[in-house]
């Protein structure tokens, strides 16, 4: 009777663990911010670079009026996949696609506090990109269950508040010479506003004033 009882409870332990092995998570991130006046818009994947679980999925928010894509091309294509939109992904997937790098998945152009989640089922290293911006790109490399992830949830949300702080210092700069420049034009001429592109590990980041 003992050991049928210490059968059942190891069942019970092993059944909970499993659970816990399989259960996904779901991560957020930010596809695109923009400081308080909206004088600063950053075109920005924060964090730009995540490690998750297969069956996990990523929700980004597009906190920024001005409008991105969150797209992931075909993967290892011959010829490639391009863009914009005309070369390589058009129209839009619905939101919550799985996207395993045999079709291309959007959200199509977002912004004003929108979201859109992929889900992953399939391990590999892919890449992100906004369909409307070449500077903006960024890495999700998604790792089998029996492999242990880098980076706790913490982290990622840490990343990306520093990263958007650092972002927005920077643009405040980029503010300070285009005010500089536009001083210097000539009557005749117009200052529409200031760029600027940042490289990071996981891809690439836009500033505009």
């Amino acid at each position: 009777m003992k050991n049928l009882a210490l059968l059942t409870v190891v069942s019970m332990l092993m059944f909970v663990a499993a659970t816990k092995v399989v259960q996904a998570e779901e991560w957020q991130a930010i596809a695109s911010a923009q400081s308080e006046d909206k004088g600063k818009q950053l075109g920005a994947f924060l964090p730009n670079e995540l490690w998750v679980h297969v069956g996990d999925s990523i929700t980004w928010t597009f906190a920024a009026d001005f409008l991105h894509t969150v797209t992931f091309l075909k993967q290892d294509t011959t010829p490639q996949q391009i863009r914009p939109l005309g070369g390589g992904c058009p129209g839009t997937t619905p939101d919550s696609s799985s996207f395993d790098g045999s079709a291309c998945v959007t959200s199509g152009a977002l912004g004003d506090g929108q979201t859109y989640t992929v889900t992953f089922p399939t391990a590999g290293n892919f890449k992100l990109v906004c369909l409307l911006h070449n500077a903006m790109t960024g890495a999700v490399h998604v790792l089998d269950l029996s492999e242990t992830l880098p980076y706790d949830r913490a982290f990622y949300d840490r990343q990306a508040n520093e990263g958007l702080a650092e972002l927005l210092t920077d643009a405040s700069r980029l503010e300070g010479r285009g005010i500089a420049t536009a001083r210097q034009t000539s009557r005749k001429e117009v200052s529409a506003g200031i760029g600027n592109f940042v490289e990071t590990g996981g891809g690439d980041i836009t500033l505009c004033r």
